[in-house]
């Protein structure tokens, strides 16, 4: 396969829904990609050192595998939606399965076409799966589909950006410059520091007619703990189209200023009876609350939820199957300062959290219309050294949603601890990732009259995942746990 097609499929998954806010997946995917097909050159060790660089004593070729694993999921969960169409498939060869030759397999990464017979591997992954069973008229009228797009489409489209000291350009998928904005105030450089520029910038036909808007997040230099973000849309030549302002002045705040920070944000795929949506994320930057926006093409605000806590990760799925897709966001509840996940209905979404702690109640916007809402159990490690536990990193996949808790807060994200939900949300995997977890409870308890290895019934405790709405019971149920 042509080089140029599978680094244009890579960069695609680089900049997808799949992969925002998750920096270290970005990260290997780049690693690999830079070895596609490699028998010999990349080893467990230079994978380490590019994806721990401060770490390399204490990280084993178990955390590379758990990494390697959480890539394969977010690929599954990328084609099973978003990319369900792409013409080029990526995904990571079983290296533990001998390869088609007998030899032990080798490669870390592979490409081919989408329908292409994959002589190369005994068991494809399972974004594959369906593709090698669509009847070959099918595939046909496939490909028929994919070069008539081709060869329709406008071009030069928005595909990618830079900020270049206060200019924000903005290029094509060839890397060509095909037009720039200026921003007299710059950026601000912690705002933009604490993420890559993906993370504030999204790509999408939003009218339908195959023209790529861009929506920026914009905080200027000056703008630390002062402004909220400014959500700009522009078409595919550099019109400004429209901008949106998140949040609103709410009495609970007690007089801090409102400055909201958008920090993730979504397209809802159109269906027969409505046309593209806008879903926001936003964050109060002092803390709590959140606010989940649904804006029309034009900027207009349609609905809104609010929550007590912090959503930094959402993304949007079919959990149904009925062609409508539902937003999933995963955070940090002030309910009882537990990890988080809740989801919504975009046609249904409307009000705020319900609070066990009135402090922490929103009031005058009518209670929520949550579908699910659950809190995931702090450990005893956690309760100890931090204030809360927090979510992140929600995929969807063929088996159901997958999700993970860090334990320890500072000076990063770690100890996780990962769920996976089926489709019927009941609980069927909870359990420490690697020796991380493990490790920071036994230097912790190590001594002193608290001092204990970690149970069996400490293990335990984490299958109780506490659901406060969308539930027939206190907890939800659990199914059969995967080992």
């Amino acid at each position: 396969m042509e080089r140029a097609a599978v680094s244009h499929q890579i960069d695609k998954i680089l900049r997808s829904q799949s992969l925002a806010g998750k920096s270290q997946l970005r990260k290997l995917l780049e690693v690999l990609h830079a070895n596609t097909d490699s028998r010999t050159t990349l080893k467990p060790d230079r994978v380490i050192k590019e994806l721990w660089p401060d770490e390399t004593k204490t990280k084993r070729s178990a955390d590379v595998a758990t990494e390697v694993n959480r890539l394969r999921n977010a690929l599954d969960s990328y084609y099973s939606g978003e990319g369900k169409d792409d013409p080029v498939i990526i995904w990571l060869p079983n290296r533990a399965a001998p390869a088609p030759d007998g030899a032990q397999e080798k490669r870390w990464i592979a490409a081919k076409l989408r329908g292409e017979p994959d002589d190369r591997a005994p068991s494809p992954p399972p974004h594959l799966r369906r593709a090698l069973v669509i009847p070959v008229a099918a595939s046909v009228l496939a490909l028929a589909v994919f070069l008539s797009i081709r060869l329709l489409a406008v071009p030069d489209q928005p595909h990618s950006g830079l900020l270049d000291g206060t200019v924000l350009k903005i290029m094509n998928a060839d890397g060509k410059e095909i037009w720039s904005k200026s921003f007299p105030d710059g950026f601000s450089a912690d705002w933009y520091y604490k993420s890559q520029l993906a993370s504030f910038l999204w790509f999408a036909d939003l009218e339908g007619n195959g023209h790529t808007s861009v929506l920026f997040s914009y905080l200027p230099a000056d703008s630390q703990q002062t402004r909220s973000s400014t959500l700009i849309c522009y078409s595919d030549r550099g019109k400004e189209k429209w901008r949106w302002t998140p949040g609103r002045e709410l009495p609970e705040l007690a007089g801090s200023a409102p400055t909201f920070r958008t920090i993730a944000l979504r397209v809802l795929k159109p269906t027969p009876q409505r046309p593209p949506r806008i879903v926001v994320d936003s964050t109060h930057d002092r803390w709590w609350p959140s606010q989940i926006a649904l804006l029309d093409s034009n900027g207009k605000s349609i609905s809104e939820y609010w929550h007590s806590g912090g959503l930094w990760s959402m993304v949007l799925a079919d959990l149904d199957g009925d062609g409508k897709e539902q937003i999933i966001a995963a955070g940090i509840s002030e309910y009882d300062h537990q990890a988080t996940l809740v989801v919504l209905d975009p046609d249904r979404m409307s009000g705020a959290s319900t609070e066990a702690q009135p402090e922490f109640q929103i009031h005058g916007l009518g209670d929520a219309r949550e579908r699910l809402r659950l809190l995931f159990p702090r450990s005893d490690l956690n309760r100890a050294l931090y204030q809360f536990n927090t979510a992140m990193d929600p995929t969807v996949g063929p088996s159901g949603l997958r999700l993970t808790v860090a334990e320890c807060i500072t000076p990063t994200l770690g100890c996780l601890i990962y769920y996976e939900f089926d489709k019927n949300f009941r609980l069927i995997a909870a359990f420490a990732g690697g020796d991380e977890f493990r490790s920071a409870h036994e230097r912790f308890y190590q001594s002193g009259k608290n001092a204990h290895t970690l149970s069996s019934e400490e293990q335990a405790a984490f299958q109780k995942v506490r659901c406060l709405v969308g539930c027939s019971s206190e907890f939800v149920p659990v199914g059969k746990l995967v080992p």
